[in-house]
């Protein structure tokens, strides 16, 4: 059984140090240390990327709190409640929000944090038998539930953990994650990780609680924060990194959830830093910043100024000749 699923062994590396896992037979993944991923089940196929390392404490408490009895249940009966609270038919928020990455056909997907993994076969319908479809999550139980419901020959489960995600770098055309994010110990790892494992271009997609910023201090941010302390929590905009281009927040369900993608860019964003600045003062964004020079005082910049004035060029004109005109001569 787990043969039939070896063309998606190559989305996995090693969690810890990036590195190629082999296959140990019908156990698992073994890294270049020795350290075994056990196959929890074949069909389909599911790897524990946990067991062999140490846990946070915050991971630990997440843990324990996802793998006790009754958690599935308690955890569907909270989506029972959420949508019914909101006014919003599950199926069709679910659709709607999973449209936004803009799938096709034979899309590699991610899905982290897949809970009882409801928005698979959604995702499944678009990117069809020609497409692959890894999920993860922290949850043993969620994860037996979901692989339980959802049997295809294209779909691969880990239990990992999502701030060092087992997958191999720029893998995936799309990777999405809805709720759980706020409880994560680290959210920007947790977000950095999303963008790692995504290709350049691609789509990340995730969200979880917290009420929109105009209506904080409201009563009705009051009422929902009482019930759920989660609502507090803000979009995490700061941990976005440095690389995402094309960034789009919304809000959702009663404007109590946060919606934030992106798509992973090389670098910073194009800004083209050599465009001159017509005026007085004059220059590019390059000369204003990489040319910064000790102060001058007072009546020498005043003389600066006039003069320029008096030539019709800017300052930075003036100032490129005059001390190319005195270094020449030295």
């Amino acid at each position: 059984m787990v043969n039939k699923n070896i063309s998606l062994y190559k989305a996995f590396s090693d969690p810890v140090v990036q590195s190629e896992l082999k296959l140990d037979g019908c156990n698992g993944l073994v890294n270049s240390n020795g350290a075994l991923y056990k196959f929890v089940n074949s069909n389909p196929l599911v790897i524990d990327f946990i067991e062999p390392y140490s846990l946070t404490e915050t991971d630990d408490i997440n843990l324990k709190m996802y793998n006790s009895e009754g958690s599935t249940e308690i955890y569907r009966n909270f989506l029972n409640w959420l949508f019914e609270t909101f006014d919003e038919q599950e199926s069709f928020f679910r659709v709607k929000t999973i449209n936004r990455l803009n799938l096709a056909k034979g899309m590699k997907v991610l899905v982290t944090g897949c809970g009882l993994g409801e928005d698979i076969p959604l995702i499944m319908n678009i990117i069809g038998e020609e497409g692959e479809l890894h999920a993860q999550d922290f949850s043993l139980a969620m994860v037996k539930k979901s692989s339980d419901i959802n049997k295809f020959n294209n779909l691969c489960f880990s239990v990992s953990n999502a701030k060092s995600l087992p997958y191999a770098s720029r893998y995936f055309d799309a990777v999405y994650h809805f709720g759980g994010i706020n409880l994560f110990g680290d959210i920007g790892k947790a977000i950095s990780e999303m963008e790692r494992v995504c290709k350049i271009g691609g789509k990340v997609l995730f969200g979880d609680e917290g009420i929109a910023s105009h209506l904080r201090g409201t009563p009705y941010a009051e009422i929902a924060i009482n019930n759920n302390r989660l609502w507090a929590s803000n979009a995490p905009l700061d941990a976005l990194p440095y690389n995402a281009d094309n960034i789009e927040i919304t809000y959702v369900l009663g404007n109590c959830f946060y919606l934030i993608s992106f798509s992973p860019y090389i670098g910073f964003p194009k800004m083209n830093i050599d465009v001159i600045h017509k005026g007085l003062r004059g220059g590019t964004a390059r000369t204003r910043y990489f040319g910064m020079l000790e102060g001058v005082t007072e009546l020498s910049k005043n003389r600066l100024i006039s003069e320029a004035k008096k030539r019709g060029i800017s300052i930075h004109d003036l100032m490129e000749e005059i001390i190319n005109d005195k270094l020449s001569n030295i």
